[in-house]
């Protein structure tokens, strides 16, 4: 076919193609903010699910990735940020279900204990707290500490948080209810 359209014609079809798809990404800009204003976020609900530091980062770029594909319109910042948490969380599921995420690495197990310090020891030791309760809400189950996360670190109301994961809220109240004492006994443990 080619040859009858002659070269020209292949040319002009990629030409088209690649518009087609720079038309379908979201501009540098908009990408680059939206990481700078919810990289926290993204993060952390990745390591609620995740333990090794590859996976997190990977589920974090592949959070943004998609974000950096999605075609649709975002009702304010909320719902952007809404919409990353349930991507990320999403894609955090899917590594747990892949054969490569059912073995823990080594590095992860020595990174445990690592710590942010920041400018004076009073931002250091809410670091090691928030350290030491990210580390325990990772040791419940994960239905648990997800709404947990997002309840007490986000401040999202179950209603929210319902709408989020596609749950009732009353369930997300059980499962705040039940995240808690299991918190409780795994930080009463250490």
């Amino acid at each position: 076919m080619e040859m009858v359209l002659g070269e020209a014609y292949g040319a002009r079809a990629f030409e088209a193609t690649a518009r087609r798809y720079d038309t379908r990404m979201r501009t540098k800009r908009d990408i680059e903010g939206t990481i700078r204003r919810h990289a926290d976020t993204v993060m952390r609900v990745c390591s609620i699910y995740l333990r090794d530091q590859a996976d997190r980062d990977d589920a974090f770029q592949e959070t943004f990735l998609r974000y950096a594909r999605y075609e649709r319109t975002f009702n304010g910042d909320e719902h952007r940020k809404a919409w990353l948490i349930r991507v990320a969380s999403n894609v955090c599921k899917d590594q747990l279900k892949s054969a490569a995420a059912r073995t823990e690495s080594l590095d992860a197990l020595a990174d445990e204990g690592m710590v942010l310090a920041g400018d004076d020891g009073e931002e250091a030791q809410r670091s090691l707290e928030r350290s030491d309760v990210l580390k325990a809400l990772r040791s419940i189950d994960e239905r648990y500490a997800i709404v947990l996360y997002l309840r007490f670190y986000e401040s999202y109301t179950a209603a929210q948080i319902g709408k989020l994961l596609g749950m009732p809220e009353n369930t997300v109240y059980t499962n705040i209810a039940r995240g808690k004492r299991q918190l409780k006994g795994v930080l009463g443990r250490e």
